[in-house]
């Protein structure tokens, strides 16, 4: 107990040591939550960038989620990144699930017989071509279709397809964004 009063007296007289102490503090217990993915940081715009935390909810229609890179979607993430992404995940909310009718087949993604968003373009701003699914059907027992209306041509389900239940890391809810 007594060096926490000197610890304590120096951090006192030196603000300077106080902060610092506090940073790292704060960073070992931000990378710690990180490491086990309790909680994830998004810099992509198709959600608010920011600080998701995991949550024990079950996946439904307008939750977040967050998964792995799709099969269908490694090819485009190599040549856009260079990289497989095989320990990356996508975080885009929940929008169609078991039961709906997605189709995108046509110009429009449409859900239950409405018109959503249109279909992406056949390629990404920089000339690459985009995966895109060309389905329409009902989604099964454990499927989900993600879809982000923030940012146009988001890529989401409409360009690899619905999200099955095993594929889901956790639901996510928003800890702090900018």
């Amino acid at each position: 107990m007594r060096w926490l009063m000197t610890v304590i007296r120096r951090m006192r007289r030196h603000p300077l040591l106080a902060i610092s102490l506090g940073a790292v503090l704060s960073l070992g217990v931000l990378s710690r939550c990180c490491a086990d993915r309790q909680i994830a940081i998004n810099t992509s715009h198709s959600v608010p960038p920011g600080l998701y935390v995991r949550s024990d909810e079950e996946p439904r229609i307008g939750c977040l989620i967050d998964f792995k890179v799709p099969e269908a979607a490694r090819d485009y993430l190599r040549s856009r990144t260079g990289s497989e992404g095989h320990d990356w995940y996508i975080l885009k909310p929940i929008i169609a699930g078991p039961g709906d009718r997605v189709d995108t087949t046509g110009e429009w993604l449409i859900i239950n017989g409405r018109r959503i968003a249109l279909m992406p373009p056949p390629r990404d701003a920089e000339g690459r071509g985009l995966p895109v699914w060309r389905e329409a059907r009902t989604l099964g027992p454990a499927e989900f279709f993600v879809f982000s209306g923030r940012i146009a041509h988001s890529f989401d389900g409409r360009c690899y397809g619905p999200v099955t239940r095993a594929q889901i890391s956790s639901v996510r809810r928003p800890l702090f964004t900018w």
